[in-house]
């Protein structure tokens, strides 16, 4: 893909480009605040996941330097000086009016080049020493807002992909308990997913608002969505540090857990366990329930598209699917004899071939006329109509295959079937008879002699 094909394939892409922005997710979090407005009376915050730093630009540009950001320039036909004149002093006027009193500090494990008025801190979010270390940049005050547009490397994998975010959000909201203020806000990427419900209920224990948002700017075949919380008010007597052991997933032991920290933590970690997961697999038999009994429909269908037989037992059934198999074999077999095999054989085995033969073609006859008739009055319009029709198929295809083999054979023998008096039976035992014969090009039989 070209450059300039490249650039007009998204309008966020070009426009961060040309506004200076280090990714497209900066208007993201322009559009939330547009919405939210998450940055009013801001000043301390913390971005988690930051690199490679667009939402810690947007932070140090509204923030550090208060800058009024337009997502989408007024439309002016025209530009005359003292217009022109008037941005170029509002936009020195930004560069030079610093807020000084504002403190950014963006975590990521990896490094970041430098922004305006941000403090960089290589450390993990799982970790409660990296909160320790934020706290320590603030001098012992708490932040105003957390912001977290972290994600994992997607695999393609919803289910997967959902999960591994799920984590990652656990690991900003453990930085965020433990460094955010009672009445800041908290912002994050979340995948939509089946639990959203779940998700919003677990930080409307944290949190008094909580909204689910995607911004304009975020692409419709993406599964991201963000998560707006705002008025943190935990509940008295929770401890967030407590949560830190519990972010390795291999511990499960909440029994050292006491008073609302015995309720919440386990809430937020695992969600809610109280029922059953419609995507678990269960065993049948359930640990305190009795044991396991089929149990028939409670209303059966009263016009099923196949109807069956209103008495059929389960002995009946097996006759008739014993009678469907051997069906299947015959068919799947053949009653006609492969003449390749027969090049070896000497006069003894070609009589006894024919013998079996016909023998075979007398116990097809026979099964035709007496047992397949009662499978096929049974299984008529059952579901087993597909299968007989299949078999059926496959029967006249071989006889098919058949006739062909033994029409290509016995081109001597083709003024017979031009000539209308030829007696049938006569063609038929000339065929059989070229059929056993080592050489197909001559005929033994004396019917000509």
């Amino acid at each position: 893909m070209g450059k300039v094909s490249k650039d007009k394939r998204d309008i966020y892409y070009r426009k961060a480009k040309e506004q200076g922005w280090r990714a497209r997710s900066a208007f993201k979090l322009l559009q939330i605040d547009e919405k939210f407005k998450i940055f009013e009376g801001v000043t301390r915050a913390v971005d988690l996941c930051a690199a490679p730093g667009s939402w810690s630009q947007v932070l140090s540009r509204k923030l550090y330097s208060g800058e009024t950001i337009l997502i989408r320039d007024k439309c002016c036909l025209f530009y005359n000086e003292i217009e022109l004149h008037q941005r170029l002093e509002a936009q020195e006027e930004y560069e030079s009016d610093k807020n000084e009193n504002v403190k950014i500090v963006a975590v990521d494990l990896q490094p970041m080049s430098p922004l305006p008025g941000v403090i960089q801190i290589q450390g993990d979010i799982t970790k409660y020493s990296t909160a320790q270390e934020i706290i320590g940049h603030f001098e012992g005050s708490q932040a105003d807002l957390v912001v977290c547009d972290g994600a994992p490397d997607v695999t393609g994998l919803h289910c997967m992909d959902i999960y591994i975010q799920a984590q990652l959000l656990l690991g900003a909201l453990h930085i965020t308990c433990n460094v955010l203020k009672p009445g800041g806000s908290f912002v994050a990427k979340i995948f939509r997913g089946k639990d959203n419900d779940l998700l919003t209920n677990q930080l409307l224990s944290l949190f008094k608002e909580v909204y689910v948002v995607k911004p304009s700017s975020s692409r419709n075949s993406s599964i991201e969505s963000f998560v707006v919380c705002k008025q943190y008010l935990p509940p008295e007597g929770f401890d967030p540090k407590l949560m830190t052991p519990y972010l390795d997933v291999s511990n499960k032991d909440f029994t050292t857990l006491s008073g609302i920290n015995r309720v919440i933590i386990p809430f937020i970690v695992c969600g809610d366990v109280s029922a059953f997961d419609s995507d678990t697999t269960y065993p049948l038999q359930l640990e305190g329930e009795d044991p396991y009994k089929y149990r028939a429909p409670v209303q059966p269908p009263i016009a099923p598209p196949y109807p069956f037989k209103s008495n059929l037992k389960m002995d009946d059934l097996d006759h008739y699917l014993r009678k469907m198999d051997e069906a299947v074999k015959r068919v799947g077999l053949g009653s006609g004899v492969d003449p390749t095999s027969m090049e070896t054989l000497g006069d003894e085995k070609r009589v006894e071939s024919t013998s079996s033969s016909k023998i075979a073609d007398e116990d097809e006859h026979q099964f035709h006329e007496s047992e397949l008739s009662e499978v096929e009055n049974v299984f008529d319009n059952g579901p087993y109509f597909d299968l007989i029709q299949k078999t059926t198929k496959i029967k006249k295809n071989t006889n098919k295959k058949l006739e062909s083999e033994a029409s290509s054979n016995d081109s001597g023998l083709q003024f017979l079937y031009e000539d209308e008096y030829t007696d049938p039976e006569l063609i038929r035992e000339c065929l059989e008879r070229m059929k056993l014969s080592a050489n197909y090009n001559t005929c033994t039989c004396n019917f000509f002699d």
